[in-house]
């Protein structure tokens, strides 16, 4: 019972991050008065369609295959445009919109998508509270021999130069600030299960980059922020965010550098994962801590608004770009060159949802068991 609650909790919270991106789009085109005659819940392809509602100009739609939505903006130059398609009738005549404005409310969805994680950051602070102790999960094999013979994996972390730790976010920041050089850490090591535990100090070198070569992971104590509340709420939460923001551009980048074969560290084919297998991972963890719930639903928040910023066709990032090269050019659209590129994008993420696809149901049906 508690597993079925965990996977539908963990599929409302991915239907819920789309909606906000969705909600993105939809506000800002009303903002500068374009219209937006339709807003539906669930994939419009498939099954039969419901109106829920109609408020002034808009009509809500409700499609059973809850694995997305959308807006339907007509006077955008994207696929929402077609109104055919949606069987739209409009309420008044079709205007042209400058293309900074259709600008912004291309950005408006993973702009929301970005504001919603800096929101789910603050209620994780609010409600969780900061972790208290950072333990060392894995040390890799390009640290250094002192590193290596200093730390150890499970190694808690207490102080960094005299500083007692207080975040990731400020340990790493720390440690970039101080590139070839040596710096003196603390860290207290459990000796077996109840034989207890000690202190040790000792001097590393960080590398070029500011870096140990370790990886942290938190512990389960968390604590209250301490300062003013709101104030140490906000600032803690765009610790946060930065933070998580940080590591989805790090996975993104990672894996566009694998495709092209760039770099020592790749990510393999097989490795490319979707909704299925999110959903999977995301379930175990509410079950395991119903907190965490803030953190990944930060964390796919900022990865869906970065993913969608993608300088290609149909992504708004795509839609972005020809804008951007509109304004540039004085106003030439690129219409045809346009639907080639539009046409090159559409088959590649179709490539990659097959892609991760397959991937995903071999996951579930013979991996995972």
């Amino acid at each position: 019972f508690l597993t079925i609650l965990s996977i539908l909790g963990a599929i409302g919270l991915l239907l819920v991050l789309i909606v906000v991106h969705e909600a993105g789009h939809f506000f800002a085109a009303r903002f500068f008065g374009m219209q937006t005659p339709v807003v539906g819940l669930g994939l419009p392809f498939f099954g039969p369609t419901w109106t829920l509602a109609k408020y002034k100009d808009v009509e809500f739609r409700f499609h059973p295959v809850l694995l997305g939505a959308y807006v339907a903006i007509p006077e955008m130059d994207d696929e929402s445009a077609n109104t055919e398609e949606f069987n739209i009738t409009l309420a008044r005549p079709k205007r042209s919109f400058p293309a900074w404005q259709r600008m912004i409310v291309s950005f408006a969805g993973p702009g929301a998508n970005f504001i919603f994680a800096f929101f789910l950051a603050i209620m994780a602070v609010t409600f969780v509270g900061v972790p208290k102790e950072f333990f060392i999960m894995q040390i890799n094999p390009a640290a250094t021999a002192e590193v290596k013979s200093l730390l150890k994996k499970g190694d808690q972390l207490i102080k960094l130069d005299g500083q007692l730790i207080k975040s990731q976010y400020e340990f790493i920041n720390n440690l970039k600030q101080k590139a070839n050089q040596s710096v003196n850490l603390w860290v207290q090591r459990s000796v077996g299960q109840n034989e207890g535990q000690y202190c040790i100090q000792g001097t590393v070198k960080t590398n070029a980059e500011g870096r140990l070569n370790i990886i942290l992971a938190t512990g389960s104590q968390f604590g209250k922020v301490e300062g003013i509340p709101v104030v140490a709420h906000i600032q803690w939460g765009w610790k946060y965010f930065v933070e998580w923001f940080s590591y989805c551009v790090n996975a993104i980048a990672l894996l566009f550098a694998s495709l092209f074969h760039i770099g020592q560290h790749r990510v393999k084919a097989e490795d490319v994962h979707g909704v299925l297998v999110a959903t999977d991972m995301i379930a175990k963890f509410i079950r395991q801590n119903a907190s965490s719930v803030f953190q990944w639903g930060a964390l796919f928040s900022i990865e869906l608004g970065i993913f969608n910023l993608i300088p290609i066709l149909p992504l708004d990032g795509g839609h972005m770009l020809f804008q951007a090269s509109e304004i540039i050019s004085g106003g030439r659209k690129l219409n045809k060159f346009r639907e080639y590129v539009a046409q090159a994008g559409l088959t590649a993420i179709l490539l990659l949802a097959f892609l991760i696809i397959f991937n995903d149901l071999r996951y579930m049906l013979f991996v995972k068991h």
